[in-house]
This record gives structure tokens, sequence and C-alpha cells, in this order.
């Protein structure tokens, strides 16, 4: 009961304070309609018996007609009431009120919320039902509830009120039913807000799977595959499946639910034969007997039933405010005391270990091949004591296979996990000391699965510095150093074209421009860090050599770490890690790495045909001999490809 207060008091003040004036029309509204019930008795028993005077001739027309202009009135204010001011005018504004509010509240905390919560399903579950729930169940709340309690507690005094003048005890025949039916339905219903936790998961199956046949995205792949037709079944039976399994608990109750909730629809007719006995052996007029048999059989119980709305359903609609509370519960990210930038731009990891959370049962709602290689739901560590330092300026290699940390040591270094045990440095602090406003202001992350939003271009490389969204000049410096400003020229609209065709006018380029757009959001607000997590892995390898080439030069005077399995970008650099196991195998030159002949010159001995030009011998770095410095080399290459 508590709990349904509180979530009255917050929504009612966030709408109060908005629209102060509805709100007290809006419970006025309520009165009158709850009012009009026993008016309605008092005009329908004088229009029978004032019908039957005027037909008589104990009663002029002229006096008669306020009983039918009553009776119009009364029956058509109800409609006008509800129908034109509540649900239509105070329902949504004030759901637009509340969502304004709600989701404002919410994205608020999206972004301060550690990102671990968005690969966990508990809290994925949390989120969902917060965000798309909270504001249907606030819409239950106020006006539907409110205005419909309060109406039907005023109408059913009046009803109580003519019952007691006829005779005193048909108060009680009239709610001692209800209370009998209160008493059992609230020990035995069914209550089905309570079960449809239970079928999250699996309207997230089926949910999913409808968006991807709705998507763009996946419609070109489903027409090339021929395969729309077994994903539409496949989602059928999904949805087939939850709806069977709700309706068999459903019927399963059905028996024991179908006596309590026929108790008031017996009753009716048990107090209106009541009423014929009052009528038939005492003074009761026509018109009093039909008047109260009316309400007594179309409204008395829906007007009992509706006064104890508020406190039977609002309980229901409150588990998901539950999940509103948890959602605000769900732990931030670090705030950091450190106030500035750091001296320098050395990365260290010191002893860091991590295993991804949820190993108790909780399962990560990931597609990482690391996560999935480090099998989640176990306590298998992916980082098993990684250690090493790259200092400011240096341009570093991370290569592994597949699977052995090298995404899950990104995601620690930009804080979107926690070490277990260990601490990553940067300039020589603890990385937790900077907060987050901080260190997007350190880092400029170019991933594989770069997001592609459908907004401008500008405001597509805009994004990796929001602070600098509108500075036209640093976008297209950006743009440059990305490369995306060679094909910016060839648009009618240059870096104001929408890109994407999620909208009407919207472009679609291709994926190397889409790379090139994510690049250069990298190096929005001249970020002193760039990673590149595997951001080439959709070339090919002579492309991405070629490409690497070009990051030596935008990453002049910059710290540099490019994550990769290809070992393209290893010629660059000047220092390569080699990750294995969850921990640095090795490290070294290319040269030393080459000469020692461990996992690093296996790996090299088995891509280096990718790296070799057509109608050339030898290896990569045979090549690299001949044909100069790396760079040399690979801008050769580059311009042979093009």
């Amino acid at each position: 009961m508590k709990r349904i207060f509180t979530a009255y008091k917050d929504l009612l003040s966030i709408i109060f304070k908005e629209a102060p004036v509805m709100v007290v029309l809006t419970f006025i509204c309520a009165v009158v309609t709850g009012l009009l019930t026993p008016i309605g008795v008092y005009v329908n028993q004088n229009v029978f018996d004032g019908g039957l005077a005027v037909a008589a001739g104990t009663m002029r027309f002229e006096d008669y007609t306020v009983y039918l202009v009553l009776f119009v009135a009364v029956a058509l204010l109800p409609n006008i009431i509800y129908d034109l001011f509540v649900f239509n005018y105070v329902q949504p504004r004030s759901l637009l009120v509340l969502r304004t509010a709600y989701k404002g509240r919410m994205l608020q905390k999206l972004k301060t919320m550690k990102y671990e919560h968005f690969e966990s399903e508990q809290s994925m579950e949390i989120i969902d039902k917060a965000y798309n729930r909270a504001e249907n169940s606030a819409r239950h709340l106020w006006p539907m509830y409110v205005a419909w309690t309060l109406s039907s507690i005023v109408a059913s005094a009046g009803i109580i009120y003519h019952l007691a003048r006829i005779e005193w005890w048909l108060v009680l025949t009239v709610l001692a039913p209800f209370i009998l039916q209160v008493v059992f339905v609230s020990k035995k219903n069914l209550n089905i807000y309570d079960e449809l936790e239970h079928y999250w998961n699996k309207e997230r199956r089926y949910n999913i799977l409808g968006w991807c046949l709705r998507s763009r995205d996946f419609a070109k792949e489903m027409k090339a595959f021929g395969n729309a037709g077994w994903l539409r079944e496949t989602y059928v039976k999904r949805l087939n499946a939850r709806n069977k399994e709700y309706e068999g608990f459903y019927f399963k109750h059905l028996k024991r639910n179908l006596l309590g909730y026929n108790i008031t629809k017996i009753a009716p007719v048990a107090n209106v034969l009541l009423l014929l006995y009052l009528f038939l052996t005492g003074p009761m007029s026509i018109g009093t007997l039909i008047a109260m048999s009316m309400v007594v059989f179309n409204q008395a119980y829906m007007s009992l039933g509706g006064s104890t709305i508020l406190f039977r359903a609002s309980g229901w609609h409150i588990k998901f405010y539950d999940y509103y509370d948890k959602f605000f519960n769900l732990s931030d990210e670090a705030e950091g005391a450190a106030s500035g930038m750091p001296k320098n731009f050395s990365v260290e990891f010191k002893d860091v270990w991590f295993k991804y959370p949820g190993h108790t049962g909780e399962q990560l709602q990931t597609h990482d091949s690391e996560a999935e290689t480090a099998g989640i739901g176990t306590d298998k560590y992916v980082l098993k004591g990684l250690s090493f330092k790259v200092e400011d300026g240096m341009k570093a290699s991370v290569v592994g296979e597949n699977g052995e940390g090298k995404s899950t040591m990104v995601k620690l270094l930009l804080g979107l996990f926690t070490p277990n045990s260990g601490e990553i440095l940067v300039g020589g602090k603890n990385l937790n000391e900077y907060p987050l406003s901080v260190r997007a202001k350190i880092f400029g992350p170019v991933f594989q699965d770069f997001p592609r939003y459908s907004i401008t271009l500008a405001e597509n490389i805009g994004v990796g510095n929001i602070d600098e969204i509108s500075d036209e000049e640093k976008i297209i410096a950006a743009a440059k150093k990305g490369k995306a400003d060679e094909f910016a020229k060839q648009f009618e609209n240059g870096y104001a074209t929408l890109l994407g065709r999620d909208f009407e006018g919207g472009v679609d380029v291709s994926g190397g421009q889409w790379q090139r757009i994510a690049i250069a959001r990298a190096f929005m607000g001249d970020k002193p860090v760039l990673l590149l997590d595997e951001p080439t892995s959709q070339l090919d390898p002579m492309a991405e050599a070629a490409l690497y080439n070009e990051f030596a030069g935008m990453t002049e005077n910059k710290t540099a770490l490019f994550i990769t399995h290809r070992l393209g970008s290893t010629m660059i650099t000047d220092k390569i890690f080699v990750i294995s196991d969850g921990k640095i195998a090795e490290e070294g030159t290319h040269d030393g790495l080459m000469e020692t002949g461990g996992i690093y010159a296996e790996m090299f001995n088995a891509q280096k045909q990718w790296y070799i030009a057509e109608g050339k011998e030898g290896t990569p770095q045979e090549f690299l001999c001949k044909e100069g410095t790396p760079q040399e080399f690979l801008s050769k290459e580059a311009e042979a490809n093009a």
C-alpha cells in the first residue's frame, strides 16, 4: 500500500506541475460523474411516476418536461465527460507529460549506468520493463484508476443512500455479496500481471525475431537466401508456444475463479426480487421500483467494484514501478576524483584478472567471441594476470587468435567493465580515478562493429565528441584525418547529407565509407589515445595493410593500440604484444619475434600469403626490404589496388 501511495505522489506531482488546472478538473469531473448515478435514480423515478401522473391528468406536461430534459442530460453527460475530457484529453496529455518525465530520467540514468548491465539478462529485464512498461502502468494509475475510483465511491454512496431510504437492510443484501466476492477473489484470483512476469524471456525471443523480420538490415539476406518464410514460421511458433503455455495456465485456474467472479452476477437478481416484494407489499411507487431495479441490476456492483479498483488493480501495476526502482538502483560508473587530463598518456595493465559477471547463472547478452569462449555461466577467467605497458606516444599492436582476450582488454580499458583484481593505469594513475567525462576525452576508439547512425554525415562524425558537435571546422578536420572528406565532397548537401535509408532522403554509403566515418569519429576532440579494435576485419588483407599504413600518419604524436588477429598492423608499430590464454605470451619487435620462432612467428607465417601482391614472390618482410620502408611498400600496394 505504501508503494502505491508513493507512486501516486510521484506521478501526480509531475502532472500537477505541468498542468494543475487539468488535474483539478479531472477530480471535479470524477465527482460529478459519480453524482450522476444517484441523480439518475431520482430522475428515472420521476420520469416513470411523472409519466403516469401526466396520463392521469394530475401533472402538467410542462412540469414533466423538466424530468425529460434531465433524463437526456444524465444519459449523455457521463459519456461526454469520460470520452471527450478524461480519455481523449486528460489521458493522452498526461501520458505525454509522464513519458517525457520518465524517459528523461531513465535516459539520464542510462548515461551513467555501468556498461556491464547491458550484457546481463537480469539487468536487461529490469531495463526493458522499467523503460517500456512503467509508462503504461502510469496510464492506468492516472487518470483511469483515480477517476474511476472517485466517481465509483460517490456513485456507491448515492446508491446506498437510496437503498437505505427504502429499507435499511437492503444495504446489507447488496453489500454482503460484494464483500464476499472481494474476499474470495483476493485469496484465489489469478493475477495476470504476476503471470506475465514469467513470460518475459519468451516474449523477448519472438519480439526480437519479429524486429529482424521488419528490419531493412535483414531483408537483403532473407531475399537472397529465401529464408523469410521459415523465419516467419519460427516467429509464429514462438508466439504460439508462449500463448499456449499461458492459456494452459489460465484455464487450469479458471474453474476455481468461476464461482468468485459470479457472486455479484447472481446477487442483483436476488435483490431485484426483494425490491419487487417490497413493491407488492408496501407503498413503493412503480417509478421507484423500476429506477432502483435498473441501478441495482446494472450499476450497483459496477460502482462498488470501481470504488476498490485503485487498491485492487494498482498493486498489479506497481510491480512495474518496482522495476522502475530497480532500474535506478543499477550500479553507475565510478565517479572518479581526478579533475584534469593525465600528464602523459602511457597505458599500463598490471596483473589484471577478469571474468565476465554472471558466473552464478546470469547469462550475458553478448556475441563477443571472447565472452563465449570464456564460458559465461562459469568461473572461467578471460584475462589471467595480463601485464604490459605502452609508453606515451608509442604505437603498439596487441595480437592474438580470436577468443584470447583482446576485445575484453579494450572493454576494460574503456571502463566498460572493472577488473576482478589488478589495475589499469593511464599516465601512471588508476583508470577508475578518472570520471567518465575525462575518459571520453582520452580515448578515441574504432570498433569492428562500429555503429551507423541515421543522422547527417556531420553528426555521425561529431558524436565522437559531443562537446564539439556544432563545431564545423573540427568536424571537417576530423573527416580529413579519417579521409571521409573525400566522399563528403561528392554529396550534394555535403556534410549535411542524411545517411542511411531509415528516413526519406537518406543516402546509403558503402561499408568502406562507413569505416572512414568511424575513424573520423575517433579523431573528434583530438583524442590522445587511439584504440583500433579490429576495425579492418571486413577488408581484404592488402587493403587492411594499406589502411594501417594510413593510421601510421594519422596517429602521429599519439599513443595508439592496434588490436587484431591479423598482422597487417605489426609492420608500422613500435612494439608487438602477443596475448594468449589471457596474458602476454610474447612481446617485442617484428624481427625479434620472428627470430624467437614462437606464437607470433607461427601466426605470421600462416598469414604471409595474404600480404603478397600478385606476381611477386617471397614474404612480406622481404618485400619491405626490397621496396624500402614499410610505409613506402604499403603505399605502393594501396595505389596498385586502388
